[in-house]
């Protein structure tokens, strides 16, 4: 009867622990990231009477256990359950959830914790963190896209891009239907025809009735200064092998002063920067790209143009000291073939043009086809400075700043951690958990790869806890309780009893 009280007491004591893990669930029913506990039980102390033995192996075909007698009920472990709550929106984009495995890493600067909760915020200095005031790490993005250190994620919201020189420019184009509307010099040079009507002492450096198409282009220097350039082209000529369309590009010239401060008359070829022609096949397929450059500014002396330098296969400009790329849409693999030493020297001979050998055009490339509805199209890679307007995370945790330049660059990457053993995290209360030696390796690696979870923004993870559930665990342990108490009372009465028989 003495067994019987304490083990009565045991299931009581035992209990009244899964009570507590129960109404702990409940309580935490709407806590971010919180993940559900669950309360494992185990008997305790078998006992061991005399002749235990021989009364287990007093029958061959089965066995009794009339020796073995329980002694009641222990809190074996009280275990988390690790799967995925809900994911709820949000209107804040620092506001992450971790959609399947992973934990986000904070620290307070001393110590590093691991948490679901990813309700996080900025502080005065930029600083991501959590509501108690621990910091996010991740990894700062450098401009080439390599990874910094591991630190604290910092944005500030007065943020610029720096500005980046324009080093290509990419030309599309349609010359379906061009005419040949430049006749100047044609009986010597009629593939440089617009070079030679070029003044840009005129207010216009070209009469409109020159040329048949212009397109405007915006580059920019090394400071972010938008320069503008304007493309002129007109046809020159064709034959059944195809067609030429001759082009010029210019620059808007400043106005130079002497050293008295006083303004000087522009020259009639300030401003020139490329000059060429487009060789087309029957097709209307790009074949060939043609391009001289002056080596002596302001100069339209042909004997003065020479074959433009190439980079990666692609004519290069010159714009008061940046180097800029001009793609059409073929690129000379193999260098000039067949090069003049000036553009002099090509006359009237279309054969006496530079080529660029084998080519390939690509899908941006010039064409010359007959077509209803074509978009001519200017790509540049320049920009001015720009300050930071918005910010987004995408599913690898990549955080991207969008900037007034219409740029979007790469900032931080927010990394995911995962554990050999989560169940061996420790839990600290407040969302977080603190590794210990059991839970194994830790892999830090990019939401979204392999076998991490990928990472939500406007979204936060609600609690695993299903109410139902705790809500019939918590019945059962209430039933189980009572149960116990009834055994108390009663092995309490046996005993009164039995002690009242002694009497």
């Amino acid at each position: 009867m003495n067994s019987s009280l304490y083990i009565g007491a045991t299931g009581m004591k035992g209990l009244a622990q899964g009570m507590q893990v129960t109404t702990n669930n409940l309580a935490n029913v709407s806590t971010i990231g919180y993940k559900q506990q669950q309360v494992l039980f185990s008997e305790i102390f078998p006992q061991d009477q005399a002749n235990n033995g021989e009364w287990w192996n007093n029958q061959e075909e089965s066995r009794v256990a009339v020796g073995q007698v329980g002694m009641g009920l222990q809190v074996e472990a009280v275990r988390t359950i690790f799967t995925q709550g809900g994911l709820e929106s949000t209107n804040s984009v620092t506001d992450l959830a971790i959609d399947g495995k992973g934990y986000f890493q904070v620290t307070d600067g001393n110590r590093t914790f691991y948490t679901r909760a990813g309700d996080f915020h900025t502080d005065e200095e930029g600083v991501w963190r959590t509501p108690t005031g621990l910091a996010l790490n991740g990894y700062k993005l450098n401009p080439d896209g390599s990874q910094g250190e591991l630190q604290p994620v910092q944005i500030d919201k007065f943020s610029t891009l720096a500005p980046q020189a324009t080093s290509s420019i990419g030309v599309t184009a349609n010359f379906s239907n061009i005419q040949d509307n430049a006749k100047a010099g044609e009986e010597e040079s009629p593939y440089f025809s617009l070079l030679n009507l070029y003044d840009a002492s005129n207010s216009r450096v070209l009469p409109d009735d020159s040329y048949a198409k212009s397109m405007q282009i915006t580059a920019y220097d090394a400071e972010g200064n938008p320069r503008q350039l304007t493309a002129y082209f007109d046809g020159a000529g064709s034959d059944p092998s195809g067609k030429n369309v001759e082009f010029v590009i210019a620059s808007a010239s400043a106005i130079a002063v002497n050293e008295n401060g006083e303004a000087i008359p522009p020259q009639a070829g300030d401003g020139l920067v490329m000059s060429g022609v487009l060789q087309f096949d029957a097709s209307g397929k790009l074949v060939n790209v043609a391009a001289f450059t002056p080596s002596q500014a302001g100069s339209k002396n042909l004997e003065d143009w020479n074959v433009a330098q190439l980079e990666n296969g692609l004519p290069v400009i010159n714009l008061d000291g940046n180097s800029m790329t001009i793609d059409f849409g073929v690129s000379a693999a193999d260098g000039w073939q067949n090069a003049p030493a000036n553009a002099a020297q090509v006359g009237k001979d279309a054969k006496l043009l530079p080529g660029m050998g084998e080519t390939t055009a690509g899908n941006s490339a010039c064409t010359a086809v007959n077509a209803s509805a074509f978009n001519d199209s200017i790509r540049q890679n320049g920009y001015a400075e720009g300050v930071l307007n918005n910010i987004s995370v995408n599913q690898n945790g990549i955080i991207q700043g969008q900037f007034s330049n219409g740029q979007t660059a790469d900032l931080w990457q927010i990394p995911v951690c995962t554990f050999t053993s989560e169940y061996n995290l420790y839990r600290e209360g407040g969302n977080l958990f603190t590794a210990t030696e059991e839970c194994g390796e830790m892999i830090m690696g990019m939401a979204d790869t392999e076998n991490l979870g990928s990472i939500k923004a406007y979204n936060i993870e609600n609690s695993n806890v299903d109410m139902a559930q705790e809500m019939v665990s918590m019945i059962l342990t209430q039933r189980g309780f009572q149960s116990n108490s009834k055994v108390v009372t009663t092995a309490d009465e046996m005993l009164r009893k039995a002690m009242e028989l002694k009497r």
